[in-house]
């Protein structure tokens, strides 16, 4: 859907939009496209349905656009999404038969998607207390997967102002990363000697291939009573493709970080409730998406033991079980 915006006093129109992607259920509208300015950058933007104005305040660059349209001015951050809180209306007519009457009556209703399970703890994942725990004992810290990829995202690294160091680690190089490697080898990148008080990663583990190699990894460089925390998706579109390989339930991690690997659990969880729905209801799931789920789930572990090399042990390169073409994508953008 293509849309220009006509302020009434030129005949050429001085902005133009373009809806690329919409969604909607019965709680929130979600639109995401671009805006550009023939003459300057735009100030702001607001999008209102019905008496709910949204300012727009998530942008990401949109080179394609720019390259698009080369007269116009560069705008490196034309692209945008919002999500609109709404509640919809639905009229729904009741055909009652039986063997003496047939009823007819309206039925009007307002949607609802308030319902969650008992044991659900809004807002409770644990990393505020991580957080606490490296500042509170000025904890030398490594956080696997530190480069800024998505589009609104930042470093973690001004999270930890008390900690004694913050080293960040990942597979690709940028501003935020002191140490470039493959997390699948850790422990070779430092001295033996060297230990960090705490390890953590942050949507990270759904796309490393061996995260059991990775448990093992982190043992290596944590001292006994060392922590780690990880949070990860269990319910999540396909993404940064084509190294997007694993979904984690919060059992599934208290798994890679049980005591086999060295580590006790101190607490472990899902987060971020949603809906499910398919776009073609395949009988027998009808009910589908009036049950919640997750979207993430996470984990906080401590080290009490090293690892058993002898029982726990998987040497494979990453280069051994990918093809050789299969790489993940630097810009970190859904490659599908």
């Amino acid at each position: 859907m293509k849309v220009d915006f006509d302020s009434g006093e030129k005949t050429d129109p001085p902005v133009i939009a373009h809806v690329d992607r919409s969604w909607t259920d019965n709680n929130y509208l979600a639109i995401a496209g671009w805006i550009l300015s023939k003459e300057t950058n735009l100030d702001g933007l607001t999008i209102s349905v019905d008496d709910v104005i949204v300012p727009i305040t998530i942008w990401h660059p949109r080179p394609d656009i720019n390259l698009a349209y080369p007269q116009y001015p560069i705008n490196e951050k034309c692209g945008f999404f919002v999500h609109i809180p709404r509640k919809a209306k639905h009229q729904v007519s009741f055909e009652i038969k039986s063997a003496t009457n047939n009823i007819s009556f309206p039925f009007t209703f307002h949607s609802s998607n308030d319902w969650l399970p008992e044991d659900y703890k809004p807002n409770v994942n644990n990393f505020n207390e991580f957080i606490s725990l490296i500042n509170d004992n000025k904890f030398n810290v490594l956080e696997i997967g530190s480069r800024v990829v998505s589009p609104g995202s930042s470093t973690k690294r001004t999270l930890f102002p008390q900690a004694s160091s913050y080293t960040g680690f990942d597979y690709y190089p940028d501003s935020n990363t002191d140490i470039v490697g493959d997390a699948h080898r850790l422990s070779q990148y430092f001295d033996k000697q060297k230990k960090f008080d705490a390890v953590f990663s942050i949507a990270v583990l759904e796309h490393l291939a061996m995260p059991w190699v990775i448990a093992k990894e982190i043992n290596k460089v944590l001292p006994i009573g060392g922590y780690t925390y990880h949070h990860t998706v269990f319910a999540w579109p396909r993404h940064e493709a084509p190294w997007d390989f694993w979904r984690f339930s919060d059992d599934g991690l208290r798994i890679l970080f049980s005591k086999a690997a060295g580590f006790e659990v101190i607490a472990a969880g899902l987060d971020m409730p949603l809906r499910m729905h398919s776009d073609q209801v395949p009988p027998g799931q009808e009910t589908l998406a009036m049950y919640a789920g997750f979207g993430c789930s996470w984990i906080l572990a401590k080290k009490i033991a090293e690892i058993d090399e002898g029982k726990i042990n998987w040497d494979y390169s990453l280069e051994e079980i990918l093809a050789s073409d299969n790489r993940y994508p630097f810009s970190g953008i859904d490659n599908r």
